[in-house]
């Protein structure tokens, strides 16, 4: 008897262990084992047992223990484990071990698992269901009907559930779970951001107590085994999470939802660079489920799949109780510019960064009567809506008190000595921050290069702009949300539960606050800047721009008051900002799309990523020139077998016609990352491109193929990321 053990490791195949006659019993697949590895012993997981070992018996060294008879992974994770590693051209015990709360160190013997196990496996009896809040519109009947046929029956479909904000796309969720308890099954409801689990959580425990649990990576690691095993035992109904939460073993699997289904922070960007939600679609295909996307401003990949029928598309186009969505103004700040106004630039001179006048002229000017970025057209709006007791949402996306500190005297500016970019001032912890690294040093009271004691101050971020709030709104509630104030443990809940519940304020964040929230009373929101990523070199930042100023946008006038929203830019005239100020998402991705099909970029073609990384970066260089060459030798690419642009089921298949574009696999690169070190690390990177999903994938398992056989130079890593959210 043998056993096809799998590990954690970069290495894309399986190892073969003889089972000593005592471990037969309970050696099978799925089980976590222990194994001689080299010169250690590893922990694996049994993938296959065989009554063969298919290379010579001398060679094969015998499995050292079974840390469990209880398999770890069920039937369906090894499935759904299998396609991953084959799509994402990871090892198989790579993709086994996503799927394990803090992987395989120590899962088998938790005490957490053993508790719960300890414990009756039903927990909490299931609720008598609760009635909705309120009536259903037309439109979210239709789309919860279609979902619930599909849900019976049970069948495979993804229905994309395309709702305008406020349009009540929650409550539809909720009807396909409640749909899905009442066939017998379990739910799976997916957020992008762990800051908007509380609120679906909350509404998803009102309707089904206490078996709706959560799972996201912020959980103590114990918490998290706890309530996984929770739903492997059957003890929850509906799990609600983040994107780790796609792998909740729930046996009875009848929904998954993916809320945002747009937002790139489904992508995991490091280690194994899975999409959340593509993994989804595939978890539902396999089990014969159904599969909801929702989203204001859905993914043109998604939509293009809609198009062409790959997907159901279902349209929530009007808000709860028809409300109005908010009127949307752009508000030019080049006017600003020309006039000197504060709102300008963001500058200004100031003395030393340590000290308590870091936001003042100091001895060089007098302080400003106007926050940074603050037109006088959105400080007047916000003047009456706190007159009225309203609420204001102000977005902008750049955390820290200014992005660049400049000597005024030599132009000195400090620099992350690990990453290329600038050091960010962090007034609250009077430190520069690197938001890459986390290199940290005091902040410098004079310039270190010439003694200057006088700095400018350009970029500002939320803790500039939260502090010259303060004096030109006193007395006024105000609330800042961002990563650095989010710190800790219910942190972000605290602060939208104290701005939720306080008449009138402001709230001020970054993308934490721009989507997923209801605040009825906000009645204004301003974006600040609407030109942050707006000109990246990077084919998605129209798009990206277009989905946050309409998700942010969606903030306002949720409530029994009208909304209106301030767009404040350089480029007024830009399709993204006209667009959003409309409110017209077709009118968008119909144009965009036909932007990407002249410049062959996803969802028309689909796109494979190497990233090579060291110390040194000519020997990156070298490694980078080599796994170009490997991919233009590739074999067999521009005949490989079958699979064209159609065939993929995941949210990313291109929807265009694969025969329209050339059939082989195109190589770009290599090129410098556009932030070339990071971490200390050089980093130079190739794309492979091609309308052809199997033959794209074929050429890039050639190459890795490659780094896994030749010798590249001393220090390089190589890492491949299948479908690329960012190309920069």
């Amino acid at each position: 008897m043998f056993a096809h053990v799998a590990f954690p490791i970069p290495v894309r195949r399986t190892f073969v262990y003889s089972v000593p006659e005592e471990a037969a019993a309970d050696c099978r697949a799925g089980v976590e084992v222990v194994a001689p590895f080299g010169a250690r012993s590893r922990r694996g997981v049994v993938v296959a047992v065989s009554a063969t070992a298919e290379v010579e018996a001398e060679r094969v060294k015998p499995l050292g223990r079974v840390l469990s008879p209880e398999p770890v992974v069920g039937a369906h994770g090894l499935e759904l484990a299998r396609w991953i590693s084959e799509y994402y051209l990871c090892s198989l015990g790579e993709a086994l071990a996503v799927q394990l709360p803090g992987g395989l160190g120590g899962f088998a013997g938790s005490r957490a698992r053993r508790q719960v196990g300890e414990s009756a496996p039903s927990e909490a009896p299931a609720p008598a269901p609760l009635p909705r809040r309120f009536a259903l519109t037309a439109a979210q009947a239709a789309a919860a009907g279609a979902i619930r046929e599909a849900v019976q029956a049970p069948r495979f479909a993804v229905f994309l559930l395309h709702g305008v904000t406020g349009s009540g796309k929650t409550e539809v969720y909720l009807e396909a779970a409640a749909a899905a308890r009442g066939a017998g099954g379990q739910a799976l409801l997916l957020v992008p951001e762990v800051s908007l689990v509380p609120g679906l959580l909350r509404e998803a425990r009102r309707r089904f107590g206490a078996r709706a649990g959560v799972l996201h990576s912020y959980l103590p690691v114990g918490e998290r085994r706890a309530t996984w095993e929770r739903c492997r035992r059957g003890a929850v109904d509906v799990v609600v999470g983040a994107r780790s939460a796609v792998f909740a073993p729930l046996p009875e699997l009848r929904l998954v939802v993916v809320d945002e289904e747009h937002e790139p922070a489904y992508k995991q960007s490091e280690q194994l660079r899975y999409h959340g939600r593509d993994v989804a679609v595939m978890r539902a295909r396999l089990l014969g489920a159904p599969c909801v996307l929702g989203s204001a401003t859905p993914s043109l990949e998604s939509f293009a799949n809609a198009r062409r029928r790959k997907f159901v598309y279902l349209s929530l186009p009007e808000r709860i109780d028809r409300r109005p969505l908010p009127s949307v103004e752009i508000v030019d700040q080049r006017a600003e510019t020309a006039a000197g106004g504060a709102g300008a630039a963001g500058g200004g001179a100031a003395t030393g960064a340590g000290g308590a006048g870091a936001d003042a002229a100091g001895k060089r000017g007098k302080a400003r009567s106007r926050p940074a970025l603050l037109t006088p057209r959105l400080a007047d709006l916000m003047q009456a809506a706190l007159a009225r007791g309203e609420q204001v949402l102000l977005f902008l996306n750049r955390r820290g008190h200014s992005r660049v500190v400049e000597c005024e005297a030599c132009g000195f500016a400090a620099r992350c000595p690990h990453c290329d970019v600038s050091l960010t001032f962090h007034s609250t912890r009077g430190l520069f921050l690197c938001h890459y690294c986390d290199y940290a040093e005091p902040a410098h009271p004079a310039c270190p290069a010439c003694g200057s004691p006088f700095f400018r101050y350009k970029g500002p971020g939320t803790q500039r702009i939260e502090r010259e709030l303060a004096t030109l709104f006193p007395g006024v509630g105000l609330h800042r949300l961002d990563s650095d104030s989010a710190r800790g443990r219910g942190a972000a809940e605290g602060i939208l539960e104290a701005f939720g519940n306080a008449p009138g304020g402001v709230l001020l964040g970054t993308q934490l606050v721009a989507k997923g929230h209801d605040f009825p009373g906000v009645t204004l929101v301003g974006v600040l800047n609407s030109d942050t990523a707006l000109h990246l070199p990077d084919f998605r930042a129209t798009e990206r721009t277009f989905q946050l100023l309409t998700q942010v946008a969606g903030r306002a006038g949720r409530g029994q008051r009208p909304g209106h929203v301030v767009l404040q830019t350089h480029h007024p005239d830009h399709p993204a900002l006209a667009a959003a100020s409309q409110h017209d998402y077709a009118g968008f991705a119909r144009a965009e799309l036909e932007v990407r099909r002249e410049a062959r970029y996803p969802p028309w073609t689909r796109l494979v990523s190497f990233l090579a990384s060291g110390v040194k970066e000519e020997r990156v260089i070298e490694a980078a020139e080599r796994l170009a060459a490997w991919a233009e030798a590739a074999p067999g690419t521009a005949d490989a077998a079958g699979g064209g642009a159609g065939t993929m089921l995941g949210a990313t298949a291109p929807a265009g016609d694969a025969d329209a574009e050339p059939a082989g696999v195109e190589v770009l690169g290599p090129a410098p990352h556009a932030l070339v070190r990071l971490r200390g690390r050089y980093r130079w990177h190739v794309t492979l491109r091609s309308a052809h999903r199997r033959r794209l994938l074929a050429t890039a398992a050639a190459v890795l193929e490659k780094v896994e056989s030749e010798k590249l130079p001393a220090g390089v890593r190589v890492a491949v990321d299948v479908d690329p959210q960012d190309v920069l």
